[in-house]
């Protein structure tokens, strides 16, 4: 019997990433992550051991940061999926400074990927690939000494194009630490929350273009997004019930469009919702196992801490 608000993905799959590439819990500014970025102003400075400034240029650098200096790059290399190494690290860390939620491992993995893509077209650096250039570096950078002089977090395109997040109320649902990825994102909400406790929502403007998906239920919709950057591509709601609009219905981002169902929906043990997109040009549904989920939990992360921003100031007006 599994503990209350917890479940297992649909099918028998991995659980998350690999392990040194796992996405952690909200990882918003921590002091040592600032102090890191406060290293960087002072060009003359050097990281030493014990000082929080992972990847700083060593006094004898192999891979690693520069200066940032002038016109000249801010790392010694390119960064891509697969590297590994100290000035892997500091990028992550300068991501976290910006409120993406990646691990601090040193291994550019999958998360790594999908956060570097979401920045890159949130900041108009395309194509975004998920590969750290020059252009892409020396933006970050910037962002993150102007975090370290005003203290304000940068836009991360939270809800940029028109995105929402998928479940409601936000205050029930599980934190990031909880989700698991294999084809998509399993989400649950806090005691099994289900039926009309936690509506599922259009992420985007779109069509609802199917209902019922083999392993998923027979409710679980499928919305073709119509705008923005997902434009043309297909959002599915696993383990969903019921559905609450029909099949052909254009939705709005918000719209109440099913519930998580109650029970063992599809192939599952207990409530939760699967959030799967499908790859660029593809069929409707549905994709090999992480072969986007990496991406969409990028997306859902930024959307989740929006909601849950939100939501407390929305709580603060009322209670002021």
């Amino acid at each position: 019997m599994l503990a209350p608000g917890s479940f297992r993905t649909s099918t028998v799959r991995q659980r998350l990433t690999p392990r040194r590439d796992r996405v952690r819990g909200p990882g918003l500014v921590r002091l040592a992550l600032a102090l890191s970025a406060l290293a960087l102003l002072a060009p003359a400075a050097v990281a030493r051991a014990g000082t929080g400034g992972a990847g700083l240029l060593p006094p004898k650098p192999t891979h690693g940061i520069v200066t940032g200096g002038g016109s000249g790059s801010v790392f010694t290399r390119t960064l891509r999926r697969g590297d590994s190494g100290a000035d892997v690290q500091t990028l992550q860390t300068w991501l976290a400074d910006l409120g993406y939620v990646v691990p601090l491992t040193g291994h550019y993995g999958p998360a790594t990927t999908a956060a570097v893509q979401s920045f890159q077209a949130t900041h108009d650096l395309w194509p975004a690939s998920g590969t750290v250039g020059r252009r892409t570096a020396r933006t970050l950078l910037t962002l993150v000494r102007r975090f370290a002089r005003d203290g304000e977090l940068a836009d991360t395109g939270t809800g940029a194009g028109g995105l929402v997040f998928p479940l409601r109320p936000v205050s029930i649902v599980l934190a990031p630490k909880a989700w698991t990825l294999d084809q998509g994102v399993d989400i649950g909400a806090a005691g099994n929350a289900c039926g009309p406790q936690v509506i599922e929502v259009a992420m985007a403007s779109g069509t609802i273009v199917q209902e019922g998906i083999s392993g998923f239920g027979p409710y679980a919709p499928v919305l073709r997004v119509d705008e923005g950057s997902l434009k043309g591509r297909y959002i599915y709601y696993g383990h969903a019930a019921p559905a609450l609009v029909p099949v052909g219905t254009h939705v709005t981002a918000g719209q109440p469009i099913a519930e998580i169902g109650c029970g063992d929906v599809g192939i599952s043990d207990a409530p939760h919702v699967e959030m799967g997109i499908s790859v660029v040009g593809g069929p409707t549904c549905c994709p090999g196992y992480q072969e986007t989920s990496p991406e969409m939990l990028a997306i859902l992360l930024r959307l989740y801490h929006q909601a849950l921003h939100a939501a407390a100031a929305k709580h603060a007006g009322h209670s002021g």
